[in-house]
């Protein structure tokens, strides 16, 4: 009777600390969502210069270089039926991203807030710049809605939330194992 005791108070203290971690702001990840993150370059300057990948729900990445008709994912919001049209100008690179990994990022993915981001600072020119995205998918009307991470490059940007600091940093990762 006493370990039955000790244990329901065990379960209900665990319950309390857990509790508080939960988060109000928690975004489902549909299982209709095919693509959850992004990378894009872009260079104006001698020359145009576009490339990036996507990564998707298996953690397949597929890249891209100067794709016709690209449309960037600032431009959005996507249609599945568009997204699925940007998917078909890529190719799947030989890098997929370990399943216990991506899950880890998904899971931040979630509380990705899209609310504060650091002031625009001019640190360049004519280097371009790399902007770093999360995907959130609405399944009702069948949209990809693009959450900025952080652009570097010529003029930095920030996105404020510590999940976002820690997703782009793992994409940066990402794209270094790319190269």
């Amino acid at each position: 009777m006493k370990t039955r005791s000790f244990l329901i108070s065990l379960c209900v203290i665990a319950a309390a600390i857990a509790l508080p971690a939960c988060s109000d702001e928690e975004i489902p990840v549909s299982d209709e969502q095919e693509i959850l993150f992004e990378v894009d370059y872009v260079n104006y300057a001698w020359g145009f210069q576009n490339n990036g990948f996507l990564i998707d729900k298996s953690g397949r990445v597929y890249t891209y270089d100067k794709p016709k008709d690209w449309k960037f994912a600032s431009s959005g919001p996507f249609t599945a039926t568009e997204m699925n049209d940007r998917i078909s100008k890529t190719k799947l690179a030989g890098y997929t991203v370990p399943a216990n990994e991506l899950s880890q990022y998904v899971n931040k993915l979630r509380h990705v807030s899209d609310k504060e981001f650091t002031d625009p600072a001019q640190v360049g020119a004519d280097m371009g710049g790399s902007s770093y995205y999360v995907y959130r998918y609405d399944p009702a009307s069948k949209t990809y809605n693009a959450v900025l991470l952080q652009s570097v490059g010529d003029v930095n940007v920030y996105n404020k939330d510590s999940d976002a600091k820690e997703i782009a940093d793992w994409l940066v990762k990402v794209r270094q194992a790319l190269l």
